[in-house]
């Protein structure tokens, strides 16, 4: 609740001793006559006049208290004004190739991923999301939507070989997620791309599917995931240097992994980079309330005019 105009209220006390003011000299000017008891005229029509115009000024008070509380604009507030969300598109793109049952990341790697994951659909309310998964080729597992709750059920359900193919189809991966997000309007598209491999399947490189990102004004962050150990073992190390050229040709960032710290760590900066800006307060909506006080004048005034009408002092 607010008053738009509160300075406005401080008329009051002028105006009620005004009102005093006007009553004590009606008073001085009216012919008296003194009586010990009012109680023996109570009979008379004379009295009726005195008790008329002391209601009357009862009236005239509250009138102008009412209209000058209408006038200061009460307002009740309904909350902050709902505006548009400038949500980005977001593409989850992570491989489930074998060599994501790797535990040099805890559980290992691929249900690591995943958890991150998660927590960073549950960090953006406001933003369309979508999964892609891929190992030997890519498949969208879900398309972008405002349902998180779909989308983290979906990302729990997915496992190491759930694409049928084992390999690494970064291009392929790369290529599907732009396909997703290509006719999409709106200025802010982007792909959070996980690997723990090389890439050695598809039907088009990841240079070319960069390229082909930048085109479209697809941001990749690309992140490499494992140890170097582990990863030289299971699938001849990680290409850190085509994950570079990825993230450079579409305006994003490379990224490397290698416990589920630094993760997690990874997954807080591509959130911190990707937030939208609102520097403008939320606007706050009110509901006129000087309906109320106005309407109560009104029928306050009634009975004043309607005296008048009639030639009664008022």
């Amino acid at each position: 609740m607010r008053l738009l105009y509160p300075e406005v209220l401080l008329a009051i006390p002028a105006v009620l001793i005004f009102l005093w003011w006007n009553r004590t000299g009606r008073v001085a000017r009216r012919k008296s006559l003194g009586f010990s008891k009012l109680a023996l005229l109570e009979w008379s029509s004379a009295v009726m006049p005195l008790r008329l115009s002391r209601r009357t000024d009862w009236l005239h008070a509250l009138f102008w208290v009412l209209l000058l509380l209408a006038l200061a604009r009460p307002q009740q507030s309904l909350g902050e004004k709902p505006e548009p969300k400038e949500g980005i598109d977001i593409l989850l793109c992570l491989d489930t190739s074998s060599s994501m049952e790797a535990r040099d990341l805890r559980p290992n790697r691929l249900e690591a991923a995943k958890i991150v994951s998660q927590a960073f659909v549950k960090s953006r309310p406001d933003d369309r999301l979508g999964l892609v998964v891929y190992a030997g080729v890519a498949l969208t597992q879900c398309p972008l939507t405002t349902d998180h709750q779909t989308l983290q059920t979906l990302l729990e359900r997915i496992y190491t070989g759930i694409t049928q193919r084992d390999g690494t189809a970064i291009g392929n991966a790369i290529a599907t997620c732009v396909n997703r997000l290509k006719d999409v309007p709106g200025e802010s598209k982007v792909v959070i791309l996980l690997t723990d491999g090389r890439s050695n399947a598809g039907e088009i490189s990841p240079e070319k599917a960069a390229e082909l990102a930048a085109e479209y004004g697809v941001r990749i962050y690309s992140i490499g995931v494992g140890t170097e150990s582990s990863s030289q073992f299971l699938r001849g190390g990680i290409d850190m240097e085509t994950l570079q050229k990825i993230a450079i040709t579409t305006g994003g960032k490379a990224f490397r992994a290698t416990d589920n710290r630094g993760l997690e760590e990874i997954y807080s900066e591509i959130d911190r980079l990707e937030k939208v800006e609102r520097e403008e307060k939320p606007e706050i909506l009110y509901r006129e309330l000087m309906i109320y006080p106005a309407s109560l004048a009104l029928l306050v005034l009634l009975p004043l005019l309607w005296r008048r009408h009639r030639g009664e002092q008022i």
